[in-house]
Order: C-alpha cells, then structure tokens, then sequence
C-alpha cells in the first residue's frame, strides 16, 4: 500500500510540475502596441472602483458600458454595507454614498409573532439606502470628473471578447464593441437621462489591453465562456421589489427583517418617503403575476405592521410596482483563459438578504488593484519584456483569484446561513436567543453583516454558539423565543427539565435535529465556497482548459439547455 500511494504522489506531483512549465511557455510573440493598460466591461458598481483604483496607479484604462449615461432602475443594489463605504474610502469615493439616501444604523429583526429585537452596528458605525440609479450616476460622474486623465468612459455594447493563441494558451487581448455612428456625449452627463435615440447606426470598433477586467455582473453572456463555472437546472429563489409610498418603519434608519411562514422580508428606506420591501420567497419559480400578487396579499401582508400593512395592500394592487430578480447560487470561479478577469457578481453571487454584493465588489476592486500594483507598466515596445508584463499579469489574476476569499467568503457564507436560519423555525428561535444575550453576541455578527469583520474563524465561532446556546436552552427549557410557556421558568422548573431532557423526546428531538442539521448546512455551504481544484492547479494551465472542455462538451451532450441558470454554455 505503502509503494502504491509515493508512486502516486510521484505521478500526481510530476504532473503538477509539468502542467504549471506548459502553461508558461510561450507559443506565439507576446502582444506590443496595445492601445490600453486595461479594458473595463460593465460601469455600474464594480467598474467605476475598479477604474478609480487602476487609475489610481496611474494606468491608462478604457471603461465600455451599455447605457452609460442613463440612470439604470433596478431593485439590485439599494443598501450598502459599513464595510463597503470603508472600501470607498480607501478609493476617495465615499461621498458617492454619503451624499444620498437614507443611513442605516442596525437592523430589527421580528419573528412570526412579532416579537422583535434591535440589533445595531457599533457606535459612530452606519450603512446607507438609496436609489441603486443614482448611486450608479453618482460613481460615474466621479469617473467623469476626477479620473479624465487616465480614464476613456465609452457608451457601447461588447460584442466580442478577442482573443489570440492555440485553445490550451489561450489570451484575451482586447474587446470589440459598437457605438452610435455619431456618438457625443450628452450635455448634462449622469444629470439629466439623454433623450431616447431614433433610426441610428452602429459602428464597430476594437480596443487592445493586456487585462479584460470584466465587471457585467451574474448573468454575464462571457462568464460560461471563460470562467471554470458551473451552470445550473433552476434559480435557487427569487426576490421581489415592492416600493411603499409614505410607510413607517418599527424602528426608523434601521433596516427590518420579518419572518412569515413562506417568505423573509427586508425593509429600509430609500428616501423620506419612500420605503423598500423586498419579498425572498424560498420558489424558483413564481406563478403568473395575477396569482403572485395574491400569495403576496395572503402570506406577506398579514406579517408587516399596521404601519406598513395597509401601503403594501395598496402597493401590491398596481402591479406595475412590482418588480421580481432571481437569485442565483453562484460560488466563486476562476478565469480560464490569460489576460481576463472578472469582480464583482461576475465572479460570485450570494443571497441578497445581507445587502453584501456591493461591499464584495468594492473590495474586489481594491484586492485585484492591489495585485497589480508591483507592476510599473503594463505595456511594452520590447516583445521580450511584454512577455515578462503578460506572466506578471497574469500571476497576479491568479493571486487575486485564490486570495479574494479573504474578504468575499466571510460575506458569502453569512448570507447563505441566514437565508436558511430566517426560514427555518427552530434555527430562527435559537438565533434571536442569542442575539438577546446582547453584547458581543450582537456587535460582533453585526460587525460580520457589516462588512467590517472577515474572520471566518470568528462567523464559526458565534454560528456554533448560537446553535450550542440553542441546545442549552433546549435542555432547561428556558429561553424567551424558544419557550412554549408565557411566563420565565424558575430555578426548580429548570432543574427538573435538565433531569428529565433525556427522557423528553420532543427537546431530545430537537436538540439533535439542532446540531446535525446546523452542521449539515456548515458544510454544504463550505464546499461551495471553498471547494475547486483551480485553487491548487493553475487554471488557465493545460489540465484546465482540457477540464474546461471536456466539461462544457459533456454538459450540452447530456443535458442540452436544461443547465442554463443563470447562463448556460
């Protein structure tokens, strides 16, 4: 047995070896004369700070987005985590956030009885709400203004990503996109939406980078083509935007979390008079809008209060309010070919029920800046010394693919676990027991939530006492969400149900179901998020691209389209 496995580790380790050699050599003359440091797809969240940061460091970047100079009107991106405007500090570009919205200091979370807690950041710590459209003109205005020099701001649609070498050496070299025939810039950029433009054409235009920083968000067209990903059958759930004209929330400048039978809801507000309700029902698929809004009359309405009930029914009656985004179980990937990276909800996807995708982009931005920051120049005359800037680059893609959990996977797995404690009874009673035990049992998750803290060792530490305070509560009986009776126990009471736990088989019941169950999502949601081989072997190397192919080749044979969320192959 012995001989077996050294002859083994021997293979695996020559294998290894000779892979990572291969993917460096060179068949074909590195690329001179491109026309940029780096190419940006995509300028709403991630692609302003990622051009702020590059910037920055004094490269020359071309940023391409759709509809650049139009305010988008999505219910994505509404609520920015403390961590997040931490990160856009670092950038200089706070007051994009700052300046608008509401701020949101903590959270009140309310079970299905509507008992509630609140549940606020550290002092002097806070979020902010608003508008996903106009903090999206905010960050490209700063663009606009601030980072002219060394920033093209583009608005057109990437049609190709170009890309040069055999299939196991392949690069992304630069992109081809068309423009209006006439394109101007409008005359009161990311203030005014320019008008809706009649009969025009197009023109097609490419642009070279040694770096394709892909920022186009989770259902990007690129991202089965050059990423190791994995599509899906069917969204994991779906949530649903619902505005409230002149509603007050329990607790105001705090988001609410309520919990009904079929569905967790999270509430914040945009501005003085308005508020958001976004409905994460736990269904793939929703029925046709008529039937939707009745479930939603029947199941949410009833969990909301007074204050906000009757604006909802009213709400939820003009069904031009509505608004419905899937969620996508999207965990991280990594790049298949050189030369191209992606950030932001490109490169992962999480459930939105912490508003932490914003915060995950932001610092995405600031980790793959920091990447590249030993690299004086990105570009070269001299084909030897472009061949040398190309390993660099592409080392540090590499770098900021394995290393990004340090800030992402904290924010991705507390999302996951949440999602799955609000809408599960036993683990949502266990948890607000322990939030009310208040101090560090409520700052520091707040702090995980935030964005401030990305210790994983820390979010295991208090999911695992919220369970094991769980089971302590189960065994004497006590608790204030987890008791059955009205009244607090007394010391005998406690005393009796400690001895008589083993012979109970509903708390013994519960207690087992408790930890395996806690554990059981543990770690599921720990080999999604840290589970690849690419985070060993070199991913864009010839083991690879061949895995790439032969996976991609594999699922069009067996499954066709069927695997196709959010985007297929």
């Amino acid at each position: 047995m012995v001989p077996f496995l050294l002859a083994l580790a021997f293979i695996l380790g020559t294998i290894y070896h000779v892979n990572k050699a291969i993917s460096r050599f060179q068949c074909y003359r590195a690329r001179i004369n491109y026309d940029y440091d780096a190419i940006i797809v995509g300028g709403s969240i991630a692609g302003p700070a990622i051009a702020k940061a590059l910037s920055d460091q004094g490269r020359k970047v071309l940023l391409v987005e759709r509809k650049l100079f139009t305010k988008p009107d999505r219910i994505v991106g509404e609520l920015l985590q403390p961590g997040g405007i931490g990160a856009l500090k670092v950038l200089g570009m706070e007051q994009c956030a700052t300046s608008i919205g509401m701020p949101c200091k903590g959270y009140v979370v309310t079970d299905t009885s509507g008992r509630q807690l609140e549940l606020s950041f550290r002092r002097g710590i806070q979020g902010v709400s608003f508008h996903f459209g106009d903090f999206v003109q905010n960050l490209r205005e700063f663009i606009y203004k601030n980072c002219r020099e060394h920033i093209t701001m583009v608005e057109g649609t990437v049609n190709t990503i170009l890309t040069e070498g055999h299939t196991c050496y392949e690069r992304a070299y630069g992109v081809e996109y068309t423009v209006v025939e006439d394109y101007h810039e409008p005359e009161n950029p990311f203030r005014v939406d320019p008008p809706k433009p009649g009969k025009v054409s197009y023109l097609t235009k490419t642009a070279t980078a040694p770096l394709i920083v892909m920022c186009d968000g989770g259902a990007s067209m690129w991202r089965a083509r050059y990423q190791h990903y994995t599509p899906v059958a069917d969204y994991h759930s779906n949530f649903t935007g619902i505005i409230l004209k002149n509603a007050t929330l329990p607790i105001e400048q705090n988001g609410t979390i309520f919990s009904s039978k079929s569905a967790t809801i999270l509430c914040y507000r945009l501005d003085p008079n308005e508020v958001r309700v976004l409905v994460i029902t736990k269904y793939a698929r929703l029925p046709r809008l008529t039937k939707f809004c009745e479930w939603l009359l029947e199941e949410v309405a009833p969990s909301l209060p007074e204050g906000m009930r009757k604006e909802f029914i009213h709400a939820v009656s003009e069904t031009s309010n509505i608004q419905t985004v899937p969620v996508a179980a999207c965990p991280p990937s990594f790049p298949s070919i050189k030369g191209y990276v992606g950030i932001g909800d490109h490169n992962d996807q999480r459930n939105p029920l912490t508003g932490g995708g914003m915060t995950c982009a932001f610092r995405d931005a600031l980790c793959l800046a920091n990447s590249l920051k030993d690299i004086p120049h990105m570009r070269s005359d001299d084909f030897i010394h472009a061949s040398i800037i190309q390993d660099h680059i592409q080392d540090a893609i590499l770098k900021y693919s394995r290393y990004r959990y340090s800030h992402s996977s904290c924010i991705n797995l507390l999302s996951w676990a949440l999602y799955t404690v609000f809408n599960t009874d036993l683990l949502r009673e266990v948890c607000f027991e322990y939030f009310k035990c208040g101090g560090d049992c409520v700052t520091v998750p707040m702090d995980l939530l935030g964005g401030l803290n990305s210790s994983l060792l820390t979010l295991f530490y208090h999911y695992y006492g919220v369970m094991l305070n769980g089971v302590l509560l189960l065994i004497t009986g006590g608790g204030t969400f987890l008791s059955r009776r009205n009244k607090p126990l007394s010391k005998y009471q406690k005393f009796t149900n400690i001895v008589t736990f083993f012979t109970s088989f509903s708390r013994l019941y519960e207690a087992a179901y408790l930890v395996i169950f806690s554990t059981m999502i543990v770690i599921q949601l720990v080999k999604k998020e840290f589970y690849s081989p690419w985070r060993l072997i070199d991913p864009v190397s010839v083991v690879g691209n061949i895995s790439k192919q032969v996976k991609t080749h594999t699922y069009k044979r067996l499954f066709g389209n069927k695997y196709s969320k959010p985007v297929g192959f």
